[in-house]
Formats: C-alpha cells, structure tokens, sequence
C-alpha cells in the first residue's frame, strides 16, 4: 500500500519539488580572487550568492567555454571570453551581496570579474556543472 501511494506521488509530481529547488552556491569576490563553494554543481537552476568582500567595484559574469579560467587570451585590459556569457551581475560596491539565479546544463563554466585588468590579476575561476 505504501509503496503504490509513493509511486503515485512520483508520478504525479508530489514529490518532484525538491529536484526543482536551485543548488546556492555562496561566492566571495575581491583583489584578486572569485571563490565559490563549492566550485561545482549539479546540472539545473543554480544560485550565485555574490559578495564583495574586496575594496574596490567588481563585477560577476559566467561564461560557459571549454577553455580553462585561467587561458583566456586577453585584449585591452580585458579578457576575450571565448564562450557565451550565460549571466551577470554588473556591479558590486564593496560589502554588497546580490544574488544570480541561473539554469546551467552540463558543462565548463569561468566565474569572473572582467573589469579593466582584473582578470589579469586572477579574478577567475573554473566552475563544473555535471549531470
């Protein structure tokens, strides 16, 4: 009996709420670092919760590439990203936290601040999304 009613709820997507809820993924940025953890996530909706805890303005962009965070070829200060650019948050002010929900399939992500010169500064990283 308790196994037909349990199938009964999979089936008619009673239970199917907790595989809709996004994985959070708590980010620090500042000079010169991005540090998710963890620095990887299962395939679906994913929230950044980004905070800048540097002195100075960043920005948080996700690029989905197969090429790695720190391989980037640069051209004025910035890097090219080789890779769609799948979110953003445009500005941080130093102390300021704001969130990024995303629905991310499998794949190799950078997380980075692409201000003038950050990225040369190693305001990157890789981040994983699998299945």
């Amino acid at each position: 009996m308790i196994v037909v009613v349990l199938a009964a709820a999979l089936a008619g997507g009673a239970l199917a709420a907790t595989s809709r809820t996004a994985a959070r993924i708590p980010v620090s940025e500042k000079e010169w670092g991005v540090a998710p953890r963890p620095a990887l996530a299962k395939a679906g909706r994913v929230t950044f919760v980004v905070k800048n805890i540097g002195h100075l303005k960043h920005e948080f962009l996700v690029v989905k590439t197969r090429t790695l965070a720190a391989k980037l070829k640069v051209r004025a200060a910035k890097a090219v990203l080789g890779g769609p650019t799948v979110g953003r948050i445009a500005l941080l002010a130093p102390g300021q936290t704001r969130r990024l929900s995303l629905r991310l399939a499998v794949g190799h992500y950078v997380l980075l601040c692409n201000l003038p010169a950050h990225y040369q500064a190693g305001q990157r990283i890789d981040f994983r999304v699998h299945a």
